[in-house]
């Protein structure tokens, strides 16, 4: 059963995209359709807002799991600067 509706499913898309020829904003709207756009730009259940309280709670969560591990001590060394480095060759 789920064989033939997603055959149905397919058929149904490619003969509105064939019908949508010459006109460009008929063949979006299937295209759209498609690729399960939702109608009049809304963007579902997601916002950007949502998307970025999503990252901040997973730093946050982050920092508190390490909040007890020492910090690491990194050792200080010279390191030439652009200028200092020497010119390679293709024999090199």
């Amino acid at each position: 059963m789920r064989q033939t509706y997603e055959e149905k499913c397919s058929q149904f898309w490619r003969k509105e995209i064939e019908a949508s020829q010459g006109d460009s904003r008929r063949l979006w709207r299937a295209l759209n359709g498609v690729m399960g756009a939702m109608p009049g730009g809304e963007t579902g259940p997601l916002s950007a807002d949502g998307f970025a309280k999503f990252f901040q709670d997973k730093v946050n969560a982050v920092r508190a799991s390490t909040a007890s591990t020492p910090v690491f001590d990194v050792p200080f060394r010279e390191t030439p600067t652009l200028e200092q480095w020497s010119t390679v060759t293709s024999d090199d």
